[in-house]
């Protein structure tokens, strides 16, 4: 890990203009109101979705016009592309429940042609531990700890920057994910088939995965797995300032990667393709904060 060294306080000024994390989310977002209304036969809520994605449209402008001094505007700047991640999570799934066609027959057979089965079925009947379960589900809750906590520590210990560089990535893991959502929505094998209902379903951190995902999950975002994307695109790109947190995280993603499967929330091929998008951001992610930053703006 690197040596701790004095970081620029909050307050420093940040280089007005547009930057890459706000280039990408205009365009994403203008990629869903484009989703939005090919989907105004099926989705009554189109309205509101288009006036959603309006606000973010200004809610970009304006954080990259404001003054780019004082605590606020500095902190706005860096992190508001992840208050983007849950509005277009709950946006996605009114989508999918409106349009109501997935792909998971497609899955189960991509499962069944690489895998021999249904692992998502397959391996928590097999393998009922609670030891096994308990982990495996904490790995699973560790997602949210990761790609907001890579960010904080690079801050921390390496700059601005290298914070900025880690939103930027995770960010574009989740919106690949998420248009992978729009336009190929699968519900996940968790709407096709029984839950766990052994003992490997009752130890606490399992109850608690449930819990959060009955009140707050969305239909039709299960491939490529967005939890598996953004962890491994964190975890990849605090290899270079923080090797060892990456080396410390690395198995606690891997662990996350098979929770998604062993808990029934994800198909396998969901969570090989999320692994796959997170290597994908992470390898392209400063190719394309070059190119999209303009002279003086952090690149």
């Amino acid at each position: 890990m690197v040596s701790r060294r004095r970081v620029a306080p909050l307050s420093e000024p940040l280089e007005g203009g547009a930057r890459p994390a706000g280039t990408v989310a205009r365009v994403f977002t203008v990629a869903m109101m484009v989703v939005a209304l090919a989907t105004l036969d099926r989705v009554p809520a189109w309205p509101w979705l288009l006036t959603c994605d309006a606000l973010v449209l200004v809610l970009v402008a304006l954080v990259e016009r404001a003054p780019s001094s004082g605590r606020l505007a500095a902190v706005a700047g860096l992190w508001y592309p992840f208050l983007l991640i849950p509005t277009y999570y709950g946006q996605l799934g009114v989508i999918g429940l409106g349009v109501g066609h997935v792909h998971d027959l497609a899955m189960q057979r991509w499962d069944a042609a690489l895998f021999g089965g249904q692992p998502s079925v397959a391996w928590h009947l097999a393998m009922p531990w609670p030891a096994l379960s308990w982990v495996l589900h904490a790995c699973y809750l560790s997602h949210y700890l990761i790609f907001i906590g890579v960010p904080l520590w690079l801050w921390w210990r390496a700059g601005r920057e290298e914070c900025e560089r880690a939103v930027f990535t995770i960010t574009l893991a989740f919106f690949v994910c998420y248009l992978a959502f729009a336009l190929f929505p699968v519900a996940g094998p968790g709407y096709w088939f029984p839950r766990p209902a052994g003992p490997e379903s009752r130890v606490a951190t399992a109850r608690l995965v449930y819990g959060v995902l009955d009140s707050g999950s969305s239909y039709g975002t299960a491939f490529p797995s967005s939890h598996v994307a953004a962890s491994w695109a964190a975890v990849l790109v605090a290899r270079k300032r923080a090797p060892v947190l990456a080396a410390i995280l690395a198995p606690v993603a891997l662990g996350l990667a098979a929770g998604t499967v062993y808990g029934q929330f994800h198909y396998a091929v969901d969570a090989a393709a999320g692994a796959a998008v997170g290597l994908v951001c992470f390898g392209a992610g400063d190719w394309l904060r070059t190119r999209l930053a303009r002279p003086g703006t952090p690149s």
